[in-house]
């Protein structure tokens, strides 16, 4: 899992609760380091990140998931509650948006829902994509 923030004591207590959940954790501050590590360190199986960060936003951190670890999950965290965020972070294709404090069990419930969806749609995905390429190679009749 990556975390990527720009406060780095706001999560280390997430990061120790992770840890004794036996989540290996890469923690980055910038949207610079995130592009390397989504290069260097995948599969990466989930990214938590802030809002803000000092050299972009929680879009700006999508958007590298999309370009190089394409099915990871994202979740959003703020400490600021508002509807309009939420929906913004839904439509951009995050997986969930989180608002601590929160349980260590509502935590663990979060991330590995979100963990679970995205392996369910790749094997979904890998599955649909064997049938359609098996059909093709059928002969007609």
């Amino acid at each position: 899992m990556s975390s990527i923030h720009n406060e780095p004591c706001a999560f280390r207590g997430l990061e120790e609760l992770l840890y004794a959940q036996g989540i290996r954790v890469s923690r980055v501050r910038h949207c610079a380091e995130a592009r390397s590590t989504l290069k260097e360190a995948a599969p990466v199986d989930l990214v938590l990140t802030d809002v803000t960060l000092d050299d972009g936003t929680w879009r700006d951190v999508i958007q590298l998931v999309r370009e190089l670890a394409k099915d990871t999950p994202v979740i959003v965290m703020s400490r600021v509650v508002s509807m309009s965020l939420y929906l913004d972070t839904q439509d951009a294709g995050a997986v969930d948006f989180i608002v601590p404090p929160m349980t260590a069990g509502d935590l663990v419930y979060v991330l590995t829902t979100a963990v679970s969806r995205t392996v369910v749609r790749q094997r979904v995905r890998r599955a649909t994509t064997r049938t359609a390429l098996d059909q093709r190679s059928q002969p007609t009749p």
